[in-house]
């Protein structure tokens, strides 16, 4: 795994500057952090569902961009897909899923459950983000009573260490996806359920395991944090909440 102490060393001596990014980093340094995306199956498995891929490879590169700039982190510039039952998984203690919603939803058989439920257990951290409405808060839902039938889903107050631990976050931020965010649209994506809101799923010692972020879409803030059109306020608070999800995972 990766040396966590050696990470938050360098987010202690972190300068700060302001948005906007320019060039991203060179990638000459030993990476510090790996950016993990898990490829997942949906709806009919690996060959007919890519929900996984959505804002792919953009969106990690350049949220490693921000992170590298923002905390002195090095990390590794390029993405970073593993797929659920490769043993290189245990490698990385920062796993990112999107769209687990959408279509048939993600859809885990019992041989990727128990490796994902392992990976969690000893110590991993699960970023799930982009997924709108009810329906498809539903198959989400499905998916995570498989991982942790005897472990809560629960919002999270903004008084969470979570909110915390880089930067501070004092409320949560609708993160339209590019159509609404550059032609002024609404934020939301679907109606039955339009409230941005933060959930997560705990240990035994109050450590969480898995942070959602529902009715938002950071993913679509970092690939087009660089777009003129797409707004600073929420490609802003797309990298706070990133950066802190990671400060808190590589500290806990």
């Amino acid at each position: 795994m990766i040396k966590r102490a050696i990470l938050l060393l360098c987010i202690a001596s972190a300068v700060l500057p302001a948005f906007p990014f320019q060039a991203g980093p060179s990638g000459s340094d030993t990476p510090e952090f790996y950016f993990t995306r898990l490829v997942y199956p949906s709806g009919g498995g690996f060959g007919r569902g890519r929900n996984w891929a959505t804002d792919y490879p953009e969106a990690d590169y350049k949220f490693m961009w921000g992170v590298e700039r923002m905390t002195n982190i090095t990390v590794y510039p390029n993405e970073n897909a593993v797929e659920v039952l490769d043993p290189k998984l245990f490698e990385f203690p920062y796993l990112y899923i999107v769209e687990p919603g959408r279509g048939g939803g993600m859809n885990l058989n019992p041989q990727q459950v128990k490796q994902v439920r392992e990976y969690l257990d000893r110590g991993g951290f699960l970023h799930i983000d982009d997924f709108w409405g009810l329906e498809e808060f539903s198959n989400f839902q499905r998916e995570m009573r498989k991982l942790f039938p005897d472990r809560p889903l629960e919002e999270l107050s903004l008084n969470h260490e979570i909110f915390h631990s880089f930067f501070d976050v004092d409320k949560v931020v609708q993160i339209p996806g590019i159509r609404s965010a550059c032609n002024g649209g609404p934020t939301w994506e679907n109606p039955s359920d339009t409230k941005p809101r933060v959930f997560g799923i705990s240990d035994e010692n109050k450590r969480l395991m898995v942070m959602v972020t529902y009715n938002s879409d950071l993913g679509d803030a970092w690939e087009h944090m660089d777009n003129p059109c797409y707004p600073a306020l929420y490609s802003g608070q797309a990298y706070r909440m990133g950066i802190n999800f990671i400060v808190y995972a590589m500290s806990h």
